[in-house]
């Protein structure tokens, strides 16, 4: 099925890199035309917006159209956005090690029992078994843009990012220049 120029082009302003495989493009504008019968344009877009960010740019975006190519041996260099990437690892490097991993362990053994106390009923042991938050530091990420993973460090805090809560394939629009080094 054609793709209507219409979607094509505010596919390209919202997310000029990486460019969107035109396959999957109508592959996906297919899908949204007979499954979800859109009323107007806008409703389109929206939708093929959701299909877009559900997916994972190694299968909906042309290789070697997001990030440069040679972006893991640049040095002192800058990067202008907007790229749309996702986030295929998560971790803290402000805490160590052991202190994230006694976290995992006591929110794996809290959500045990919160489940065994709601299966029972009891909701005064459920303040006793609320799932702990990682502590918070400084965050590190395996980025990809669809064709190559690079790292990423965040420099300030990004308060909408939390480990534990962040699903790894979350969708990140690089839309500031970043400055590299090794």
């Amino acid at each position: 099925m054609e793709v209507p120029l219409e979607v094509i082009s505010w596919l390209r302003r919202k997310y000029p890199k990486p460019k969107v495989d035109p396959e999957w493009l109508s592959q996906c504008f297919e899908y949204v035309v007979t499954e979800l019968n859109p009323s107007s344009m806008d409703e389109t877009n929206r939708h093929v917006q959701t299909q877009l960010l559900a997916s994972d740019l190694r299968d909906s975006m042309l290789p070697g159209t997001g990030a440069p190519s040679n972006i893991a041996e640049l040095d002192n260099a800058f990067l202008a956005g907007p790229v749309l990437v996702q986030i295929l690892a998560i971790t803290d490097i402000g805490h160590s090690a052991f202190s994230l991993q006694t976290t995992r362990q006591t929110r794996i053994d809290k959500a045990d029992l919160a489940g065994l106390a709601e299966a029972e009923g009891d909701s005064e042991e459920e303040d006793a078994n609320r799932i702990p938050k990682y502590p918070r530091g400084m965050l590190r990420f395996e980025l990809s843009d669809g064709s190559q993973t690079f790292p990423a460090i965040e420099y300030r805090r990004i308060k909408d990012l939390e480990l534990g809560v962040t699903p790894l394939g979350y969708k990140v629009i690089l839309s500031f220049s970043l400055a590299l080094s090794s």
